[in-house]
């Protein structure tokens, strides 16, 4: 069987910049591109639990338009600007994923964010 690649577009979210798509389906999983705490109308939230949060909920958006969810996320990478901010990040993570029967596997940057108002980034990789 082959694959094709497929791009994912949710209107609920907003447009990345630069030919990247939102995310892209490639047979029975979906690849979801940096999400970060903007948005439809590409509005940054104030401060860092807002910026996760909404990260959070354009993820979801994002999946779900592909045909999948949370609880089929099988890798997330995130990426925060300063280490103290892994509590605030890891107090949203918990509000989205805690208690599932299988949680998904994570990986953790500290690292300067893309642009200097964005304090918190979330990709991941999920089945559909």
């Amino acid at each position: 069987m082959e694959f094709k690649k497929e791009k994912v577009f949710c209107p609920e979210v907003a447009t990345p910049t630069h030919n990247v798509s939102q995310a892209v389906k490639y047979g029975n999983l979906v690849f979801v591109s940096g999400m970060v705490g903007e948005d439809k109308n590409e509005v940054l939230k104030e401060g860092l639990e807002a910026q996760v949060t909404q990260a959070f909920e354009n993820m979801k958006k994002v999946l779900e338009e592909a045909g999948s969810s949370l609880e089929k996320v099988l890798f997330c990478q995130i990426f925060i600007g300063k280490r103290e901010d892994r509590a605030v990040a890891n107090e949203v993570w918990d509000r989205y994923f805690l208690g599932m029967d299988v949680g998904p596997a994570r990986y953790t940057v500290v690292a300067p964010t893309v642009a200097e108002p964005y304090l918190f980034e979330i990709t991941c990789i999920a089945g559909v």
